[in-house]
């Protein structure tokens, strides 16, 4: 796991290291173990590496990494598991290596492969590799986005970054705020890929190979190398019975999870004791023989404690159990922190206890393992079961009654405006789209997504006009007929709320304590296999997770995993009511709104009043998100003119 950044001037420069350095400055945290950067000036290629070591602890492991003609140059963030598999067929090749690190093998494997190398690649992985020969640049990540990988575009300069802030090192850096974002990420919580903040940054899609051409100083071709679309679509297993499957299931979670144990230093687990934890504790330690260290985090509140389930299931598998408690003077303290690491708006407030669990951990080990994308892969979301009903009784009102409908969803949603009563109108909003969605698209997913603010709201709280932009809850693939309701909710969870919100969420919470998290569950090969069983198999009687947890019953205890699911809940309505209300009196004041220029000051006032009178969930979370982005901008646009 490691930091990279930078960059590539469309025209000829005198070098001056002094960028690159800056750059490699602010992703110190990244990677605090080593700092190189490579650069040329006829060729205008500028690379830098910050490492945090976790294979071949030696120098020779250091990048930016050159091959044995020059070539080649590669930077990497993340890990290729399968590693020595490869080097060891490029072995048979006739290639020979010089270090024990899986930087080396992406250049052998790009000399004998092309780029379609990156397709055996296991892993996650942010790549920028060089071929001076053709003059190509190639940026390339993961199936998943599990590694970050920004690109910021202007007339003269392409860069590149695991985070955004090192931009800003760089002379010519815009930062103009993209303000059709904005109303994304007040919908949604996060910025969903490929947009971002900036109008002149996007993100690299997951599973996408970007190629730069330098003698035309552009990207010119963009490819997807990987969908899960296509995982959803190949032929459902119906010549395989339920004890097969099961059986088959456990091969591969087997095979993902000692992946993400090759180290060569301490690895950990955040342990929830939810299902997903739960089985990649019990695999490893029961079927796999590891002696492992858990870490949780719990609340004083203990309305949102779930330590306690935590420590039930670590003594029933023998770990070295660490537990701490997130309290109100811990989130006082890491919420400043937020916007410095999530360096543009992020509003997933349980972002606040997975800083504090990876500020905790890192002194007991360097690689954790995290359970996410267990609901979306095996259909985990209670929102699967309910508002997939949901909308088939709404698309399947007969079509003489959709107007009908729509026109009483709409005389409803007038009325509590009229009352001031604007808690309900994004999910009366999406009601009103379900009745008129084609069931044909994928699209239809936004529809029962949740989203906080509806447009009428959003129209209210803006100061200035703002345009649609698409996501992939717009520009969706088609499914196969024979995919279910739930699994079309589950392939368009994976291009957003896993990828934008989760996955975000704990890279850069790991990576603010150079700490390397892994996420064993996202393994391609386990998803794509699981992509293929039969919604009848996998959701059986309506059951969230019904392989996971009859694999779960073979280690643990039925009763302790058989609990209501609950998420990684944080007190945000209390938090926003008592100590962290100073926080909303600050950047919520009239002079700090105005500052900004992006809100109506009194539609913010009156939120808040009618948060203060009801003490309404959904109103915390809208004003939660308002308060991010105000931090967000005070740090990175105020500051920076300051």
């Amino acid at each position: 796991m490691c930091g990279i950044a930078g960059y590539i001037h469309k025209t000829k420069l005198t070098y001056n290291d002094s960028v690159i350095v800056g750059m490699l400055e602010v992703l110190a945290h990244r990677g605090p173990d080593n700092k190189s950067h490579w650069g040329n000036e006829d060729e205008c290629v500028f690379l830098g590496h910050r490492r945090l070591a976790i294979l071949d602890l030696s120098d020779a492991g250091k990048q930016p990494m050159l091959s044995n003609d020059e070539d080649l140059v590669v930077v990497f963030n993340g890990e290729i598991y399968n590693f020595d598999e490869i080097r060891s067929e490029l072995k048979m090749l006739g290639y020979t290596f010089k270090t024990g690190s899986d930087t080396e093998m992406i250049l052998y494997a790009y000399k004998e492969w092309g780029i379609d190398a990156v397709s055996k690649f296991i892993g996650m992985f942010a790549i920028v590799l060089f071929d001076r020969k053709q003059k190509q640049v190639y940026f390339i990540r993961d199936r998943f986005g599990v590694k970050p990988l920004f690109i910021f575009e202007s007339e003269k300069l392409l860069m590149f970054s695991s985070e955004i802030k090192a931009f800003y090192e760089h002379p010519e850096f815009k930062n103009d705020i993209n303000l059709d974002a904005i109303p994304l990420f007040l919908r949604y919580g996060y910025i969903p890929t490929p947009h971002s903040i900036f109008t002149h940054v996007r993100k690299v899609k997951p599973g996408q190979i970007l190629q730069y051409d330098m003698e035309k100083g552009k990207v010119v071709r963009e490819v997807i190398y990987w969908d899960p679309l296509d995982a959803f679509n190949r032929e459902k297993f119906y010549h395989k019975t339920e004890a097969e499957i099961i059986a088959e299931t456990l091969e591969l979670l087997k095979s993902a999870f000692q992946y993400r144990m090759v180290a060569d230093v301490p690895v950990g687990i955040f342990l929830s004791g939810g299902i997903d934890s739960s089985l990649v504790t019990a695999l490893l330690t029961k079927q796999l023989g590891y002696k492992l260290k858990t870490f949780t985090i719990g609340f004083d509140n203990e309305a949102f404690n779930e330590a306690k389930i935590a420590k039930e299931v670590s003594e029933q598998l023998n770990t070295e159990h660490h537990e701490y408690i997130c309290t109100e003077k811990d989130a006082l303290e890491i919420i400043p922190q937020l916007p410095v690491y999530y360096d543009e708006p992020f509003a997933d407030s349980s972002a606040i206890p997975t800083m504090l669990l990876s500020q905790k951990v890192r002194p007991h080990v360097t690689v954790a393992l995290s359970a996410d994308g267990g609901d979306e892969i095996f259909g985990g979301y209670t929102k699967y079961f309910s508002r997939g009903g949901l909308y088939n009784m709404l698309r399947k009102s007969p079509g003489v009654l959709r107007y009908p409908i729509s026109w009483g969803l709409g005389l409803m949603r007038r009325y509590r405006r009229m009352q001031g009563r604007y808690d309900k109108d994004a999910i009366l909003e999406r009601a009103q789209e379900i009745v008129h969605a084609n069931d044909k698209s994928v699209s239809f997913l936004k529809k029962i997504d949740y989203r906080l603010f509806s447009n009428y709201e959003l129209k209210k709280l803006m100061k200035g006009a703002f345009k649609k932009l698409d996501t992939a809850f717009d520009v969706s693939g088609s499914l196969a007929a024979d995919n279910s309701e739930i699994e079309k909710m589950q392939s368009t969870d994976v291009k957003t709320y896993m990828l934008d919100d989760i996955l975000v969420k704990v890279d850069r919470a790991t990576m603010a304590y150079s700490l390397e998290g892994r996420e064993p569950l996202l393994d391609h090969r386990l998803f794509e296999y699981v992509a293929q069983i039969p919604a009848a198999i996998k959701f059986k009687d309506n059951i969230p997770k019904y392989l996971l947890k009859e694999i779960d019953y073979t280690m643990l205890p039925k009763e302790l995993l058989d609990r209501p699911k609950r998420g990684f809940a944080v007190p945000i309505e209390h938090w926003l009511l008592n100590e962290l209300a100073v926080f909303c009196d600050t950047y919520l004041s009239e002079q700090e709104i105005a500052t900004s220029g992006i809100f109506d000051y009194q539609e913010i006032k009156k939120l808040r009043r009618r948060f203060q009178e009801k003490q309404r969930r959904a109103d915390a979370d809208r004003i939660w998100r308002i308060l991010c982005f105000q931090m967000w901008f005070s740090h990175w646009i105020k500051g920076k003119v300051q």
